[in-house]
């Protein structure tokens, strides 16, 4: 993966000394992790743990009045030694604006199901927390113990449901392991998937040929292995002006590996439009990694965001045992595509 540019250290050089314990509120939250890698300077530890996605601004201002090591406050110079406590103190004013409420596709007693955007995760990570879909909503809706079922990629938009009590997570969950739980997605393809594509099938295993460190491959399945399944339901032809033939795809994912369908379409040679880890080229990923701009990408991406949608889930309820199906909103696939440069033109 790309490397992060070194950063000086910060001018401040305050020696050390006791602090007032950090504090979580409503305007903040305080990370905590126990270090465990080799002796270096804090400052550049913090940078490279926290600093993915945050402005250069940010990395001018959190430190040190923002970091305690082990209760004590640190300056320009602290090096930090396997076993300390590090202390970060994250305000929401860090995070960008909060998204409007996303739309409730379901709620009961026990369950509660939104339209996730592909613009915030479905749980806090790197600069998300509280616009995290989970914390976002759990304010919202005043659910201090919502739980998500399940996950979805950032950038990969639809339904996603939440337990409203921990006492309830197994029953879910349970679905999940029997297989109980049905879902369709739709994706933009680059090049013309053939129609005769009917299962992608085979184990999926880190790539180490890749200059992408969390890039996935797919690899043939052996005997006993787990396997990732995937069925493809409905395949159109599109052809877009200037960036030629795509395919729009109805796909059944049977399991649910981690990053799945987006691999298993990178590997039959039709990665998803606006893919950035999955792109034929690791140069755009790597790119996107160092610049976060996608208006240097545009040709190469085509749209802002990958073009990956859960369409619809389908389980028995885990207490009443009525079906339920939770669809996206009818205009959301539109909505997710709106980005093209020009209209594709109509299926052949």
């Amino acid at each position: 993966m790309a490397q992060r540019p070194e950063h000086a250290p910060h001018p401040d050089v305050t020696p050390p000394q006791a602090a007032a314990a950090f504090l979580d509120s409503p305007e903040t939250k305080v990370f905590r992790v126990r270090y465990t890698g080799a002796p270096q300077q804090l400052r550049h530890y913090l940078l490279a743990r926290y600093g993915h996605g945050r402005s250069a601004s940010w990395g001018e201002s959190f430190y040190p009045q923002r970091v305690r090591l082990d209760g004590l406050a640190v300056d320009g110079q602290t090096v930090v030694q396997p076993g300390q406590e590090i202390a970060y103190l994250h305000h929401r004013a860090d995070e960008l604006p909060m998204p409007p409420p996303p739309v409730v596709l379901h709620e009961d007693d026990r369950l509660l199901a939104v339209h996730k955007p592909d613009t915030v995760p479905v749980s806090p990570s790197g600069v998300y927390y509280f616009t995290a879909l989970v914390m976002a909503l759990r304010e919202q809706h005043g659910l201090p113990e919502l739980t998500p079922m399940h996950r979805l990629d950032l950038e990969t938009s639809g339904p996603i449901v939440f337990a409203k009590r921990r006492s309830e997570v197994a029953a879910l969950h349970a679905l999940f392991a029997a297989g109980a739980i049905h879902k369709r997605y739709r994706a933009l393809a680059w090049g013309h998937v053939s129609v005769t594509q009917r299962e992608i099938a085979g184990r999926i295993v880190p790539d180490g040929s890749s200059p992408i460190q969390t890039r996935l491959r797919l690899v043939p399945a052996q005997h006993g292995a787990p396997v990732s399944l995937t069925r493809v339901h409905a395949i159109t032809h599109q052809h877009h002006p200037r960036h030629g033939p795509l395919s729009e795809l109805l796909l059944e994912p049977v399991t649910g590996k981690t990053n799945q369908l987006r691999v298993h379409l990178a590997a039959i040679g039709h990665p998803i439009v606006g893919d950035k880890k999955y792109h034929g080229d690791p140069a755009v990923f790597l790119d996107w990694y160092a610049h976060r701009d996608f208006a240097r990408l545009r040709d190469r991406l085509l749209l802002p965001r990958q073009a990956l949608m859960c369409e619809s889930l389908g389980f028995p309820h885990p207490f009443t045992g009525e079906p339920v199906r939770i669809a996206a909103p009818a205009d959301a696939w539109t909505d997710k595509l709106r980005g093209l440069h020009e209209r594709a033109m109509p299926p052949t």
